[in-house]
Order: C-alpha cells, then structure tokens, then sequence
C-alpha cells in the first residue's frame, strides 16, 4: 500500500511557511482591531449634566491627549496589519479564503471574516472621511455618498459573509423552513414586537433612564434621523436607499454576526443560555448608546431567544426587519 502524496494534501495539512504565520498574526490583529474600536467609541463619548441635574451623553471629538494616543496606537497597528494582511494573501494566493470553504465554521473562519471587513472597512471609509472636512467646509454634505458611509460597515459585513461563507450559509443559521414553520416564525415575531412596541419604554427604557439620572437623548438616534431627513431632501430614491440601509441591509448584517456567528459559537462552547445573554451584551455595546444599552439588551435577549428557539436564522432576521423598517418609515412620515 502507497503512502499519500503530501502535494495533494490541503494547506491545513502542509508545514506552514513564515507568510503563511504573518497572515494569521495579522488577521488577528485586523479581528481584534475590530471589536477594539466598541471601547474606544465609548471612550470618545462625552457627559454633560444638564439644568435638570441628568447626564447628557453625546458623541464626542476625541480630543483628549489619552484619547488621541491610543486612537494613534489603534490606527498605526491597524494599518500595519491591513497592509500586512493583504501582502502576505497575495503571496499565498489567499489561501485561507479558498480552502476554507467547506465543513463547519471555526474560530479561524470568525477570525478571517472580522479581519476582512476591517480591511475593507479601512479601504473604503479612509480616502472618503480624508475629504470630508473639505466638502463640508463648501457646505456640501457629501451627497448619495454621504449618506451611504454610516452604513459601510454593514454593507461589507453582509458582503463578506455572503463571499467567505458562500457554501455554508446553512451553517449560519440561513435554513429552509416549511409553511407551518414559518407561520410560527412569523406569530412569534408579531406577538414579541407588539410586546416591545407597547411595554419596552414602560418596563425597561424609562426606569433604568431615571435610575441612572440619564437624558433620553441618542445621539446614534439624532444621526440616524439626521440622515432620513437628508434622503427625504433629496427625494424619494434616496429615501428608499435609506429604508433598505437601515430596514434590511443592516439588520440582515447584524444577525449574521451576532446570532450566526458570535452566539453560535458561544453557544457551542458555553451552552445556549449563555450564548444568547453574552451575545446580547456585546450586540448592546456595539452601538455604543448609554441610554438605551438596557432596551438594547433586552432585543437582544429577544432576538438571540428566536434564533435559539427556531434554529433558524430568518426568525431573529424577520424580528429585527420589522423593527427597523417601521422606525425608518415612522420617521420619513414625520420629516413631511
């Protein structure tokens, strides 16, 4: 009997060249990059107390020396590692992307995808925010373009995961269900959102808002309005790019990361109930909003719920849509 032929063996498998290493220790430092930045928009936030004695969050400049130090650090690595990472894919005909492709997702699959939407990340949002204070001093407001590059992130996050994991997409969660299924599916969202709708202020945004002497004002919502308003101006193609921004493409996003990938690996490592509330911390933390983190939690816990209970991607998918979507157009309704 033969021995197998090593040449015919999978990258995996071979002895690594030292490209090969620096690959790795820059898609790490591209992933850890990533979720680095949820701390550091934290530490840009800036309180205020206002006439009324409460604390007014909002989204600061960052100009604190500390601040500007560690942004500097964060920024040199970062750069570093992208140029590191796509120098070293080149040279081993990005390797990873190609033979990892088939079988169950690990934590290098997770690690490969937040290090290629940092990338691309950086490589669409820094030669367009290098401008931006130039358009803005002619007083423009950075057209279409504009309003598309709060939502680059999601953009790419949907976009990379649809290319890395284009044959495992079962495996994130995407499962064909039947019609009973889906009519499950579907009560639950609509009973779940009507609840949040009617009682999450009362129960939960309200109470911990006074308890905490917080202003129930989002600067993450006030950009977001800011951003309608605009499309609205504009007209009424803008208006539908921002309900499909912000409607679809990223809760879609979202749930892939959060629910497909974060909560389903907790959940293999530290069982569902776990998952589904550490899932839910860092998908409040994410968005960075000190008075609505407790709301935020909770749809969380509402949604990484679904995905538990379904098994199913689409279900947290349809929740989080619905909410999104009626926001948009409750609000588009109100900028006419």
């Amino acid at each position: 009997m033969s021995l197998p032929h090593l040449s015919q063996s999978s990258p995996s498998h071979r002895e690594k060249p030292f490209s090969h290493i620096l690959r790795h220790l820059s898609a790490w430092l591209l992933c850890i990059s990533f979720f680095y930045m949820i701390p550091m928009e934290f530490a840009s936030l800036e309180w205020e107390k206002t006439s009324e004695g409460l604390w007014r969050v909002s989204n600061g400049d960052g100009t604190g020396s500390l601040f500007l130090l560690q942004y500097l650090l964060w920024m040199l690595v970062t750069l570093f590692a992208a140029s590191l990472f796509f120098i070293t894919g080149l040279i081993s005909g990005f390797a990873e992307e190609r033979y990892h492709n088939q079988g169950l997702l690990s934590g290098r699959d997770l690690v490969y995808y937040f290090s290629w939407v940092q990338f691309l990340t950086l490589a669409f949002l820094l030669p367009y925010y290098a401008i931006v204070p130039e358009t803005e001093a002619e007083g423009g407001s950075g057209g279409w373009f504009g309003l598309i590059a709060p939502y680059i992130p999601h953009i790419l996050m949907l976009g990379v995961a649809l290319w890395i994991f284009r044959r495992r997409l079962p495996d994130l969660g995407f499962r064909q269900a039947k019609g009973k299924k889906w009519m499950w599916m579907i009560g639950a969202v609509g009973v779940l959102y009507l609840l949040l709708f009617f009682f999450l202020d009362a129960l939960v945004t309200l109470p911990v808002a006074e308890f905490f002497n917080l202003e129930l004002q989002s600067w993450r919502e006030d950009s977001i309005s800011q951003g309608i308003f605009q499309a609205t101006r504009m007209g009424w193609i803008s208006v539908l790019g921002q309900i499909a921004l912000l409607g679809l493409i990223g809760p879609i996003a979202e749930e892939i990361v959060f629910r497909g990938l974060l909560m389903r690996g907790m959940m293999q490592k530290i069982g569902t109930t776990a998952g589904v509330i550490l899932s839910a911390l860092i998908f409040a933390l994410f968005h960075t909003d000190i008075p609505f983190l407790a709301p935020l939690f909770i749809m969380g816990l509402i949604l990484g719920g679904l995905y538990a209970v379904f098994r199913n991607l689409w279900a947290p998918i349809l929740f989080h849509v619905v909410n999104n979507t009626v926001s948009v157009v409750v609000d588009v309704i109100s900028k006419h």
